[in-house]
Parts: structure tokens; C-alpha cells; sequence
């Protein structure tokens, strides 16, 4: 595997084997090493492989997660050594259950070091999987390596090079191509067109509804919409994006059109399992940000140039954009699409979400003030 055009591709099936939680081997330099989902990691899974690997096990963790391990002093990826009496379970509940003082105190004396290249792309590779961040590796013994893609293939696995899997969300929003559409009335608005787009790595769809597609003109109003499983389909009281939804599209209904980008971003990126992860921590006591740090993840894991590249391929340069979210505006100006005007949206709050709201204007800089 090294032609430069197959990259993406590369990119593509090794998002897909962490997906579906094969292992993955990763060449670097002249070592190879077995990368396990820490969610697929359990002894009967390494011990298929164990007799072809060196003992020594390692945990990859992102900054964000070492550092509600250890201490915010922490500014990089890490790894560390895990003793053999450590088990994966204990390791998986260290992000299934952060909040225990037992599972912290189990990592607390580890020596840790900074990551390397290679660990970083792995955890890409995983971020972009929506599968929890970490990943378990070991190293296969270099008695093997004379006949590596022999064992590799008797093994039932897929061999990287970690150069190949470089830039993946570049790679991932540059094969985004539209592969359908259909006229679909709404309620209030029979004129309305779906159009759907792939990601032809990564396998992610988002959807352009285009609002009164014969008035539009530029500026073009338009909603750059996250999905959200709970919000917009059964109207989950913990945020208010089905609210944010449906107010757009009434905006457009009145003003000359529009376009709704719906992504394929759930959980401000993470996925919905996750997310179910981070509401279970919130439940807890954490706040929104906090309950995704202790999984792995940044702030906001959504990638906004996809909205642009969409964008784009709609040929629409000169939009009014309906958010609250800054980074949204700052991300399409640094891709070149023109911010005519931003339309801020007022959230309905009640006890469920008065402190999602208060963590995401005080952390995040979200886009208004008053929650009385």
C-alpha cells in the first residue's frame, strides 16, 4: 500500500476496521504494530493475536482525556505502558465510568509519554470511526517480519502505513459528491428538494434541503444543522436543535427560501452513541464539555468544511447565516464563502438545558447572553 492516488481509500477501509471493530496494523518506520478499539479490546479478541505479538501493552489516550486522568498540565496526546494485571475491562471503564476514584487510581503512578505521529493518526483514524478515542497496541515480534504480509494475511487484517493516513478530514470533505435528489414536500412548504451527498470516505451522508429552490438567489439563507437523533426526531428537552430546525425552515418559508445542510455530525461530532456516553456523565454531574473530555474528545469535533465544499457544489458563495455558533461563521469565511448576515436563534429554556446552555456561552463562546 503505497500509491499516493489510493490514499483516500486507505484513509476509507481503515475508518472502516475500527468501525467494525477488527484491529488495525499499523507500519511505522520498520515496526509493526496491532492497534485494538479499546470497545472491541477484550481478552478473547487479543488473545487470537497474542502469540504473534510482543507482551508489552500500551494505552493511546488524547490530551483531553490525560488530562482528566492526570492533570491539566498534560498539552499532548499520550501513551503509556499498562501493566498486565490492568484488565481491558477496567480499561474500557476507565472512559465508561470516569468518575470513579478506583478507575483513576489504577493510571495514577503510570509513566506516560508524548504520542507520536503515528499514534496521532490512529486516533483519528478512530474520532472519524465515532468510536470512543483510545485505542489498546501492541507491538508484533520482529520474527515475523520477514513474512509480514503473509501473517497479516493469515490474520484476517489490513496493514497502513501511518504517511498514508495523514489529513483524513481534508481527504474526507474533498470526496463529498451529490448522488441523489428528489422533490419531498413539507407541511408548510410543498416546494422542497432533497438532495444527498456522500462522503465517499468515510461513508458519511448529509442532505441539502433546498427551501422554494426556484426563488433562491444570493445571498441565500442557510442553516448549516448537526443532526440530532434525540432533538429532531423525538424532541429531547436537553437541547433545542429540532427547535432551531423547524424555526429555520419557517424563516425561509417567509423570506425568499433557503438551504438546510443537514450533517452527518451527531453529538457535535462524536457520533450517537457517544453522545448517549456524555449524557449518561452528565446525569453525573459534568457539564457538557467536561462529559466529552472525559471520553476523548474536544469541544466540538465538527469538521464546518463540509458545509463549505457543499456549498460550493450548490455553486452558492453569498449566504445569511441562521446560528448562535461562531465557529460556524469564522469556518466558512476561511473557506471563501461569503457572510452577507448572521441570524441568531433564541432557545426555548427549560430545567433540562438552562445549564447545557450556560456551559456551551461560558466555555464555547456561543452566540447570545440571556437564558431568563
Amino acid at each position: 500500500m503505497s500509491l499516493k492516488s489510493n490514499y483516500g481509500t486507505f484513509i476509507d477501509r481503515s475508518i472502516n476496521e475500527l468501525r467494525t471493530g477488527r484491529p488495525i496494523v499499523i507500519n511505522e518506520n520498520k515496526n509493526y504494530w496491532i492497534f485494538f478499539n479499546i470497545e472491541h479490546s477484550e481478552n478473547k479478541i487479543l488473545n487470537k493475536f497474542n502469540k504473534y505479538l510482543l507482551r508489552e501493552k500500551y494505552l493511546l489516550i488524547t490530551k483531553q482525556k490525560a488530562q482528566s486522568i492526570f492533570n491539566n498540565k498534560i498539552k499532548s496526546n499520550i501513551f503509556l505502558k499498562i501493566d498486565e494485571k490492568i484488565s481491558n475491562k477496567s480499561i474500557l471503564n476507565l472512559f465508561i465510568n470516569p468518575l470513579s476514584n478506583q478507575n483513576k487510581l489504577l493510571f495514577k503512578d503510570v509513566v506516560h509519554n508524548k504520542s507520536k505521529d503515528f499514534h496521532n493518526v490512529c486516533l483519528d483514524i478512530a474520532k472519524n470511526a465515532k468510536v470512543i478515542p483510545s485505542l489498546i497496541f501492541k507491538k508484533i515480534n520482529s520474527k515475523y517480519y520477514k513474512n509480514i504480509d503473509n501473517l497479516i494475511l493469515q490474520l484476517g487484517l489490513l496493514k497502513f502505513n501511518h504517511k498514508e493516513l495523514k489529513n483524513q478530514n481534508k481527504f474526507i470533505t474533498n470526496s463529498i459528491k451529490l448522488v441523489s435528489s428528489a422533490n419531498v414536500p413539507l407541511p408548510n412548504v410543498a416546494s422542497t428538494s432533497f438532495n444527498i451527498f456522500k462522503s465517499y470516505i468515510g461513508a458519511r451522508r448529509h442532505i441539502a434541503i433546498m427551501i422554494k429552490p426556484e426563488n433562491l438567489k444570493q445571498p441565500t439563507n442557510l442553516r448549516i444543522h448537526s443532526a440530532c437523533f434525540t432533538g429532531d426526531i423525538f424532541h429531547s428537552r436537553k437541547c433545542d436543535c429540532g427547535e432551531q430546525l423547524n424555526s429555520s425552515i419557517n424563516y425561509m418559508i417567509k423570506n425568499k427560501g433557503g438551504i438546510i445542510l443537514y450533517l452527518d455530525q451527531e453529538g457535535r461530532g462524536i457520533g450517537l452513541a457517544n453522545k448517549m456516553r456524555a449524557y449518561s456523565l452528565q446525569s453525573k454531574g459534568l457539564d457538557t464539555i467536561d462529559a466529552d473530555h472525559n471520553i476523548g474528545f474536544l469541544d466540538d469535533e465538527r469538521d464546518f468544511n463540509i458545509a463549505a465544499k457543499i456549498l460550493k457544489l450548490l455553486k452558492v458563495n453569498k449566504v445569511n447565516i441562521i446560528t448562535n455558533n461562531f465557529t460556524k461563521v469564522s469556518s466558512l469565511k476561511k473557506a471563501g464563502i461569503q457572510i452577507v448576515k448572521q441570524i441568531n436563534t433564541k432557545p426555548t429554556i427549560n430545567k433540562f438545558n438552562k445549564n447545557y446552555f450556560k456551559t456551551r456561552i461560558k466555555k464555547t463562546g456561543y452566540g447570545f447572553k440571556n437564558l431568563d
